[in-house]
């Protein structure tokens, strides 16, 4: 539902405080929120509405090529309907490039982080608000959703998201907005992090009638006109958005128009001064931004500023080497069909009837009766072994193509080639380097998301929100937060590098090296290598260090009761000191070993 759950329930603090779930009250009542009223007329609006649309109608049909070609290649159908046939020797490396990229790219959850004033409200406001934030993340599923968006923006040149409010779920919501959606300023870009210069945006959006009355309830008549009282019918309108207002069009018919929402407007407060006068005195809506905004956050990459869709994509700069490695199949299939090869037979003796059954009869390992030799008569034909450089150029497109996603040591294929971990790792390596230029693109987006998840806090938790996070140590921790005590200016970011993608073995590796450096704490030590209990761990750690007996009860009361200890020795000076390294001691794969095997002790 998003925006269209609550706009009219965004006014003073009188009407924030109220909990509007029953959809039946959804549709602006403007006697309650004079001050979202918006001034101008819908004559206004309806001129603006057409400016927009004519302009988008001159530049949809280009982008919407390129959009369907993609689209169209990414799902395999690389031929028109006239050639299907040859689908069956498809090999859509589009599909396994793309499908292999994107969950490289978002399989960290982009972590934020909140900064304040250095005061103890300000330090404490700020831990608070960036645990608030990662409850959103996972609440909203963020790292999920990114995904979908990752592959709109390979599909059409542009991936866009939506922040909103609903008042159903009373708290932030997030949704992924098709590019095909959105009626765009042709002549806007996109700035990095998402930031879209357009004047207005349009979305389409579809709704039965019955849902359009309750939410346009001053429509109810028109629209009841409209579908000749046919009221479960869909109805498309368009949402319109500039930075200072939103308002709803069907056809030449404005549903509603309101300034935006989502944000703290300024207003006054009456006050008693020393001689008992009533004083009007302004108060400054509290925000997060520094102006208003349109809630969407636009992900693009390859753009040169002239438009705000990309000017390129991965899929599109792929297109010929996938009709190549289809061109390239084609030529193998057909040669191997003609393996088995075909007869030429003397027509002296054959007509085209019994040339025929012979034919069949060849196939079939069937026997030929011949008035002479065979060998003069009826003779067999193969074609020609296709020239070595048939399956190099094949071979070539396969590699160009994986090398320009990013994912060439990602693939089976890719790492079938190399015989040993090391060297997988190495090729992994080669691939991850390449996407992380488009991860900080990412993490740049998910700046802004996070950004606007705490302007939204700011205009609508008037109430108290609650949320349960899992703290440092494994523990669950609980997070309260009201917009009344967010009176601190906030830095909100995504931690550099969170989503730069990074293997469990190369993670454990690095980690093991630190500790042996005397850089790292065993907690994190253990946290890093993925063992259940880090704390307790480390506690046995302590306890073996102090008194190695002590982690061995049985041990340590046969001792007490007199009994000599047994191979006390064995423990001590098996593990290198910390800082030592064994000169001769091989890589091991931290996974399927025990990770205190390798855990240097003093």
């Amino acid at each position: 539902m998003g925006i269209l759950d609550s706009w009219f329930s965004l006014g003073d603090r009188t009407n924030k405080d109220k909990a509007f779930s029953d959809e039946q009250k959804e549709g602006p009542e403007t006697p309650e929120l004079p001050e979202l009223e918006l001034s101008m007329d819908e004559s206004e609006l309806k001129a603006l509405k057409k400016k927009w649309e004519a302009k988008w109608i001159e530049y949809k049909p280009k982008i919407e090529a390129i959009q369907q070609e993609n689209e169209r290649y990414w799902l395999g159908k690389h031929w028109d309907n006239s050639v299907l046939s040859d689908r069956t020797i498809m090999d859509n490396l589009i599909f396994e490039a793309t499908e292999t990229v994107i969950p490289i790219m978002t399989r960290q959850n982009p972590e934020p982080i909140v900064f304040a004033d250095n005061t103890d409200t300000g330090v404490r406001l700020a831990q608070d608000v960036q645990k608030m934030l990662v409850y959103q993340a996972d609440n909203l599923k963020l790292k999920t959703k990114n995904k979908p968006l990752v592959r709109n923006w390979m599909l059409s040149r542009l991936a866009v998201g939506k922040v909103s409010w609903s008042e159903i779920d009373n708290d932030v919501r997030y949704d992924i907005v098709r590019a095909q959606k959105l009626i765009l300023d042709p002549d806007a870009t996109i700035e990095v992090g998402g930031h879209y210069t357009g004047e207005y945006i349009g979305e389409y959006r579809e709704e039965s009638a019955t849902t359009l009355i309750k939410r346009f309830p001053k429509k109810s008549q028109w629209i009841t006109d409209k579908v000749d009282k046919k009221m479960g019918t869909k109805m498309g309108y368009i949402e319109w958005w500039t930075n200072d207002y939103v308002f709803w069009t069907m056809e030449d018919e404005i549903l509603a128009k309101y300034k935006n929402p989502h944000w703290n407007y300024d207003g006054e407060e009456l006050r008693t001064n020393e001689n008992g006068e009533q004083i009007s005195f302004p108060i400054r809506g509290n925000n997060h931004f520094t102006s208003k905004r349109k809630p969407y956050i636009f992900l693009s990459i390859f753009n040169l500023g002239k438009h705000p869709w990309d000017d390129t994509s991965l899929i599109e700069q792929n297109l010929s080497n996938q009709d190549s490695i289809n061109k390239r199949k084609k030529q193998i299939d057909r040669n191997a069909d003609q393996t088995n090869g075909g007869i030429a037979v003397d027509s002296t003796f054959f007509s085209k009837e019994q040339a025929a059954m012979a034919s069949d009869a060849v196939r079939k390992g069937g026997v030929i009766l011949t008035p002479g030799n065979p060998d003069s008569i009826i003779k067999r034909l193969s074609a020609p072994a296709l020239p070595s450089f048939v399956y190099q150029d094949l071979q070539d497109s396969r590699t160009v193509m994986l090398g320009n996603f990013g994912v060439g040591g990602s693939t089976p294929a890719g790492t079938k080639s190399e015989d040993t971990v090391r060297g997988k790792i190495i090729t992994k390596g080669q691939d991850e380097s390449r996407i992380t230029g488009i991860t900080e693109y990412i993490e740049q987006y998910c700046d802004t998301v996070y950004n606007w998840f705490v302007q939204l806090m700011y205009v609508y938790y008037t109430e108290e929100h609650s949320a349960s996070v899992i703290g440092a140590d494994g523990a669950r921790e609980w997070v309260t937060l009201r917009a009344q005590d967010m009176n601190k200016k906030l830095s909100v970011s995504v931690k550099e590098g969170s989503l730069i993608p990074k293997d469990d073995l190369t993670k454990a590796n690095q980690a093991i090296d630190l500790f042996s450096a005397g850089a790292l704490d065993p907690i994190t030590l253990y946290d890093r290598l993925q063992m259940p209990n880090p704390v307790e761990s480390a506690k046995r750690l302590v306890m073996y260090k102090t008194n190695p007996l002590s982690i061995f009860p049985d041990l340590a009361a046969q001792q007490q009761a007199g009994a000599p200890p047994q191979q006390e020795q064995s423990f001590q000076g098996q593990l290198p000191q910390q800082g030592q390294v064994d000169p001769n001691a091989q890589p091991m794969d931290v996974q399927q070993s025990d990770p205190l095997s390798q855990v240097p002790i003093q």
